[in-house]
């Protein structure tokens, strides 16, 4: 264990004895439903479809790929005091993905400009609410400019941040979110055109929804049960109904909630599937190419990575669980070497690296191979930041306070 008795974990936050979650990226679509009228915020019932027993899968990793995905040495850039999420996108309009991350303990937001060289230039700090633990990018009031919020867990709100349309930013305006927001997703979830946002809570066990108007601001918070520890958060149509759902890690519970949308910015009580102890991810892909949704969920305190392949009508089977680097605390999917294949990269918080598991198509995973990033990756992005047509991704480096990103070199 390092730093002494005061330390990050894997999400960012200090603790001072048995680590406490706290903590992206999600993935998902818009809906075509109409908006009609807004039901008043609420919170939801608290009842729950309980997680049946079941026994993890435990494999034994298939051969590399004919052709391994590469990746060229990290390129370091700094960031704030313990970045602790991190996103890519084009906040100045110039052709260019810049970077952001939400800073624990400077509470403040880092925004990277892209220097049009490949590099990023120093960073611009943004002031935060208490603990910003997630970050995402939006055009919240339709300008066409891209917008940043951040979930600020310490202070239970969010922080908007208006693109004046030549890539700055406005002061922060607050409004109140949940009982430890420890990320932040942007999807339009009522059907009316405007951006809404989401924040799972730690310390609320719960999801927060706040609707946005179209004009940079959000309407009263409305809550919705989850399960114990509510830590990462993705939003999809998994029940195929042409509606959002949410698909929530529990890091207490060790499980995976969803919660059915019904079109309308409401969601259900949430149906609970086991993946392993801290779940600490729920990222989206299909592994096995049934055309379903699966989620894939890091384990932090157990160093394992958790897939659960989904039925096509919101439900998970049995989690297959693979051996990660020590304390992965993200992960984030992608074809990494061009086969048609999604794989899965988990950022590891005690070994700095990141953990590689190629796909096969058919839910099953490689040999892993660990990446060398900085030290203390709670977080990670996959994007394609050359060009070329390769997904590359970046990570959050909160003991170092920088990011590294590593381009995709497979195949020369």
């Amino acid at each position: 264990m390092r730093g002494g008795p005061v330390r990050k974990n894997a999400v960012g936050r200090w603790w001072f004895a048995a680590p406490v979650a706290v903590a992206l990226v999600a993935s998902g679509c818009t809906t075509d439903n109409d908006g009609g009228e807004q039901p008043p915020p609420t919170t939801s019932a608290t009842s729950a479809t309980p997680a049946l027993p079941v026994e993890p899968r435990t494999p034994e990793p298939g051969p590399l790929p004919a052709i391994p995905a590469a990746f060229a040495s990290a390129a370091v850039y700094p960031a704030g005091d313990a970045a602790a999420d991190i996103l890519a996108a084009d906040l100045n309009n110039d052709g260019h993905l810049d970077l952001a991350t939400p800073n624990y303990n400077s509470n403040d937001v880092a925004v990277l400009m892209a220097d049009g060289t490949g590099g990023f230039l120093p960073p611009v700090a943004l002031a935060a609410g208490r603990t910003p633990n997630g970050l995402v990018a939006g055009d919240f009031n339709g300008d066409n400019w891209l917008d940043l919020v951040a979930a600020n867990l310490g202070s239970d709100e969010i922080s908007v941040y208006l693109n004046d349309g030549q890539g700055r930013f406005g002061e922060p305006v607050f409004t109140p979110a949940g009982d430890g927001a420890a990320r932040i997703v942007a999807r339009d979830l009522n059907g009316d055109g405007n951006l809404d946002l989401a924040t799972p809570n730690l310390n609320g066990d719960d999801v927060t929804v706040l609707l946005g108007d179209g004009q940079g601001g959000f309407g009263e918070a409305s809550h919705f049960a989850a399960g114990d520890g509510a830590l990462r958060l993705s939003i999809a149509d998994i029940t195929r109904d042409d509606k959002l759902d949410l698909i929530v890690s529990n890091y207490n519970a060790g499980s995976i909630s969803v919660l059915e949308g019904d079109g309308r910015g409401r969601f259900g009580p949430p149906s609970d599937y086991p993946a392993g102890d801290t779940a600490s991810g729920a990222a989206l892909a299909d592994f096995n190419g049934d055309g379903a949704l699966d989620v894939a969920s890091a384990l932090y305190e157990v160093d394992q990575v958790a897939v659960l392949l989904g039925d096509g009508q919101g439900g998970f089977g049995a989690p297959t669980i693979l051996t990660s680097g020590v304390h992965p605390g993200d992960l984030a999917t992608g074809d990494f070497n061009g086969d048609g294949y999604q794989d899965i990269v988990a950022p590891n918080f005690d070994s700095d690296d990141v953990t590689l598991f190629h796909g096969d198509g058919r839910g099953g995973f490689a040999v892993p191979e660990n990446i060398a990033v900085g030290a203390g990756a709670p977080a990670i992005v996959v994007t394609d930041f050359n060009g070329d047509g390769k997904s590359d991704f970046a990570t959050a480096n909160s003991l170092d306070d920088n990011v590294s990103v590593l381009l995709n070199t497979t195949g020369g």
